[in-house]
């Protein structure tokens, strides 16, 4: 009888506090309103080397080329998502959307016969820079230059100035108007509708001219792990990109998952930190649970999310070890003594026994090549 009293306690109190979520319109007091908050999912990743993470998504579109969304709504979509900063890549020879916009307007509104429409290759980068600075996102101006991913495959220029000066019939002369803005270039995608992952001609003579600064290694649910070595040895930085058409709810938020991410190792998430940060290669890319970049990097991301101590100790010199993962982003690790993997969820602390002053460990979701993860260890 006390047990059920304590959950109609507990039921009423719930449903007081929804009935008190309704207050009055302030102009029709006799219509109620219900209070609408936006809200943010924090994720928290830890500094590394001094920096801090930054949580960059370098690769979305929007309604002016070929997305579902307004480029102001992707801002507030990734402030939701955890982001810290975003890119705006629109097509720019990809743009359905704007025939359709032509052809509504041809139909429905009246117009003299000598009024012509051009579209504007910044709008969708400047339409998105109010929403920005409410929400302290960082906008990275950007463009896509978009070709037969066969002979030529697609490109994002980044930290664009004037994207109506890019575009060339010769799609290597399209990126070198854009490094003419001291743009930075990334390949996108490189194996995507093609039978290898080989660069095509086209990458390979802008990388020839120094054009290239990086590569995806991770495209929405597309993942390149012999990229990432090819990235390390050729000194481009690695990212990943949601390229979003559909809404992140649709890709990710329906799983419970993070969205793609490019994670850049910066003094902070202005635009001169981020580029220089890029510029150095302190990136990471993040997909689906798994972390790729270079060894070295990943091995000092790991260490700055993982702590480990001893919690108690016997007279035998048997350690009672805690491990804890102190970030959001889970860690998939083969502990000496334990027959599987182990999956060190966010925020969460295993425990286990051991003589030994420090631990080695492999980080099976952390990839710097095809097939290859980083070894640790973990000092007690």
């Amino acid at each position: 009888m006390k047990k059920t009293l304590i959950i109609m306690l507990l039921c009423s109190i719930c449903i007081s506090v929804q009935a008190q979520q309704r207050q009055q319109d302030r102009k029709n007091p006799s219509m109620l309103t219900y209070p609408v908050i936006s809200t943010r999912t924090e994720i928290v990743l830890p500094q590394v080397n001094g920096y801090n993470v930054i949580k960059a998504d370098l690769h979305v579109h929007t309604i002016y080329s070929d997305g579902n969304l307004t480029s102001s709504a992707r801002v507030t979509e990734a402030w939701q998502n955890g982001l810290d900063a975003i890119a705006i890549t629109d097509h720019i020879e990809v743009r359905p959307n704007v025939g359709a916009f032509e052809t509504y307007l041809a139909d429905n509104i009246k117009v003299k016969d000598d009024d012509r429409y051009k579209t504007d290759m910044n709008y969708s980068v400047n339409g998105a820079r109010g929403t920005a600075n409410s929400l302290g996102i960082t906008l990275i101006p950007g463009i896509e230059i978009t070709r037969s991913p066969m002979e030529v495959g697609h490109f994002n220029a980044l930290f664009t100035t004037d994207n109506n000066l890019i575009h060339d019939e010769d799609a290597l002369q399209s990126i070198r108007n854009a490094k003419k803005q001291n743009a930075i270039i990334q390949i996108n995608h490189p194996g995507w509708a093609r039978p290898d992952n080989e660069f095509t001609s086209t990458a390979e003579a802008a990388l020839a001219e120094g054009l290239i600064s990086g590569v995806e290694v991770f495209n929405s649910y597309e993942f390149y792990p012999e990229i990432i070595e090819k990235a390390t040895n050729l000194g481009l930085y690695v990212s990943c990109g949601s390229d979003l058409h559909i809404t992140s709810q649709e890709r990710y938020g329906n799983y419970g998952m993070f969205r793609d991410m490019t994670l850049i190792l910066a003094k902070d998430n202005s635009l001169e930190a981020i580029r220089e940060a890029m510029e150095n290669q302190r990136t990471l890319a993040y997909a689906y649970g798994d972390i790729a970049g270079s060894e070295e990097l990943l091995k000092a991301f790991f260490k700055a999310a993982v702590s480990c101590k001893v919690v108690s100790a016997d007279s035998k010199g048997n350690k009672r070890v805690q491990v804890t993962n102190n970030s959001s982003f889970p860690y998939v690790i083969t502990f000496p003594g334990f027959s599987t993997d182990i999956t060190l969820k966010g925020f969460t602390s295993i425990m286990f026994t051991t003589k030994d002053s420090e631990i080695p460990v492999t980080v099976t979701n952390m990839w710097y090549g095809d097939g290859k993860h980083p070894s640790t260890a973990l000092e007690l």
